[in-house]
């Protein structure tokens, strides 16, 4: 069950698939899409690892508390969801002169489309509670595990974006996006209420 968990909450917060659009719009050659899903999914991994291995060392270096970062980052994912069943691609991901700027890089796959696109506040935020909420070896196997599978993920749906872009439509997208904003908004949801109750008991 966790690691279901970890994985659809993952895939829900990274919508791999509103990325997939923003490449087909914007790239066309078939080579050029293999390189961006290929550099953009590496980054994802590499990100997604040191948040896990070094994420503990940099709250406690900032002195924070995991249950504040489980009420901001609840905050976070709420705004993303409430965007998201909107079917609007959430604004913590990027910004609109970021998106516009994306079409003038010649190389788009670390930045933007890796970072923040892919892997946004959203996703560093909720591999930091995830990681804290890890207390065996088997519990932190399966965390990296959804991580792989959710990078590989990203990789299908950015190599095949431009079928998914001719196959699903704006009516497609559209379901897609509020799908995943309902998990993204119960996980949130979620985080809040135990950060609120645990700082609650510690008085």
């Amino acid at each position: 069950m966790a690691f279901l968990k970890f994985l659809i909450s993952l895939v829900s917060i990274i919508d791999p698939i509103f990325a997939a659009i923003l490449v087909a719009t914007i790239v066309t050659s078939a080579k050029e899409v293999k390189k961006i899903a290929f550099k953009s999914s590496l980054t994802v991994l590499i990100a997604s690892i040191v948040t896990i291995i070094a994420g503990d060392t940099l709250l406690k270096l900032l002195g924070v508390n995991i249950y504040s970062i489980k009420i901001f980052g609840g905050l976070i994912l709420l705004h993303m969801a409430f965007q998201m069943l909107q079917a609007h691609p959430p604004k913590t991901k990027h910004t609109d002169r970021e998106e516009s700027a994306t079409a003038e890089k010649d190389d788009i796959s670390v930045i933007p489309i890796g970072i923040p696109i892919l892997f946004g506040p959203g996703a560093f935020t909720a591999l930091l509670i995830f990681k804290e909420e890890v207390h065996s070896l088997s519990g932190l196997f399966q965390l990296f595990l959804a991580v792989v599978i959710s990078v590989f993920v990203i990789y299908f749906f950015i190599l095949n974006s431009a079928w998914f872009s001719r196959r699903l439509g704006k009516t497609g997208i559209g379901v897609t996006v509020r799908i995943f904003g309902l998990f993204v908004g119960a996980l949130g949801s979620q985080f809040i209420v135990d950060g609120i109750k645990h700082l609650w008991i510690q008085g």
